[in-house]
């Protein structure tokens, strides 16, 4: 399936071990490792992978693994089908697995003991229901920036003239334009809903995901302001879309940095922060490690201990006791003093243009709690701001059930409709 990734590979090592499939046929072990899933069975399941990935992965891991799973897929209802291929001389199985919203896959690659060394969410993307592939433009540009070449795409409708536009940034990491993880893609989501109803976009890959940027050099201003305020001048220059009416639309970190965007800028139309910090992004990231390491019944033993080695980091980060060029919390030291400097909420009560902050209540990442209610008790006094709350959505504004989880990001699913929608409404009035 196109939307194959590994997730966890290793060299098969040819150990001995206490294994429960040595002499099985690697289909009906594949087909018990999925039983094993989703029956709990996660300590049996763990027995099926080789020693070396046994010692990587965990019980914990592979419960929220599942949890990714049934949090789009709804419950299990049995294996659909089966796949064996031989890839670079290893007997590989696609699973396709029913549930209740739907069919998603899985890929075990086995070495030479029937021992699974190889596991890949298996998913392909899938436009949502709601785009109208017929409405819908897109072209290729390249976003000329100072010694970086960003590709990017303009999405606008196939008919209207004079539209308003929007620029989607990215949050941290090193995405590409359509924040495309595994079978997940944000950004082309909201790209083809926008124009189906008459909106321009563009997006691009993040200058973190095209170039290489000294940790020193990396502050928010170098790895996300910058290459936005080149992209909404191009998107102003494109026929069709009205200069006057750009929009900034910011995921996660993006949303963050979002105000200081228009803040530069001077002259857009309206800010629009998805899933947008309203915390010290440090204390967040503390948070999501905490949640991570704990949800679901079993202890994710390898988060666990970044979560307590971490806890350390972030108290320096708290004291400032940290180089430029130092990789701490698993970003440049650089970037944590730009952020220490820069009050997006200060900057946000200042600007004239119209805020609008959409949140999903399933995000553990950017919480209702501690993040939309915080910009809402700050900005609730001005008469611009709308915020927007959605049950059952995630931090990528997908929709899900029981307890979110990262690797849900990895199966197949699309931004819910009704964000489209009220992100649509929200521009036709700015």
């Amino acid at each position: 399936m196109a939307g194959c990734t590994d997730f966890l590979s290793q060299e098969s090592d040819g150990e001995q071990g206490t294994d429960a499939n040595r002499s099985e046929p690697v289909t009906d072990v594949a087909m018990s490792f999925v039983n094993d899933l989703a029956d709990a069975r996660f300590e049996s399941a763990l027995k099926r992978f080789a020693p070396s990935v046994r010692e990587e992965i965990g019980v914990g891991q592979l419960e929220q693994i599942w949890l990714g799973y049934t949090a789009v897929g709804g419950a299990f209802d049995g294996i659909a089908a089966t796949e064996e291929t031989v890839m670079s001389g290893h007997d590989t199985i696609d699973v396709t697995m029913a549930f209740d919203h739907g069919e998603h896959g899985l890929r075990l690659v086995f070495d030479a003991e029937s021992r699974i060394f190889e596991f890949a969410f298996n998913d392909a993307y899938e436009r949502p229901t709601y785009v109208d592939p017929s409405a819908v433009d897109e072209r290729d540009i390249d976003l000329e920036t100072d010694e970086c070449s960003l590709g990017g795409t303009v999405t606008t409708p196939s008919n209207g003239d004079n539209v308003p536009g929007v620029v989607l940034v990215h949050g941290s990491g090193k995405a590409n334009r359509d924040v495309q993880q595994v079978a997940t893609r944000m950004f082309k989501d909201l790209a083809d809903g926008l124009a189906t109803q008459g909106i321009a976009t563009l997006r691009y890959d993040k200058r973190t995901h095209t170039c290489e940027v000294a940790p020193a050099d990396h502050t928010l201003d170098r790895v996300t302001v910058d290459d936005a305020l080149v992209a909404i001048e191009r998107l102003r220059t494109v026929d069709g879309v009205d200069g006057d009416r750009i929009v900034v639309a910011g995921h996660s970190m993006g949303g963050m940095a979002a105000p200081r965007i228009a803040d530069r800028d001077g002259n857009l139309a309206g800010v629009a922060g998805l899933a947008a910090p309203a915390r010290p992004f440090h204390e967040m990231v503390l948070d999501q490690l905490e949640h991570q390491a704990t949800v679901g019944d079993r202890t994710w033993e390898g988060m666990s201990e970044r979560y307590e080695e971490w806890s350390d980091d972030v108290a320096r980060i708290r004291d400032g006791d940290y180089d430029p060029d130092e990789i701490i919390v698993g970003l440049p030291g650089a970037l944590w003093a730009s952020l220490e400097s820069y009050d997006h909420i200060e900057v946000a009560g200042k600007l004239d243009a119209p805020l609008l902050f959409l949140q999903g209540d399933r995000d553990y990442q950017v919480t209702v709690e501690d993040d939309l209610e915080l910009w809402r008790s700050e900005l609730g006094d001005r008469s611009v701001p709308e915020f927007k709350t959605y049950d059952g959505l995630n931090h990528l504004l997908m929709p899900g059930e029981g307890p979110a989880v990262v690797f849900e990001s990895f199966v197949r699913n699309n931004v819910a409709e009704r964000v489209v929608d009220d992100f649509v409404g929200w521009i036709d009035d700015v």
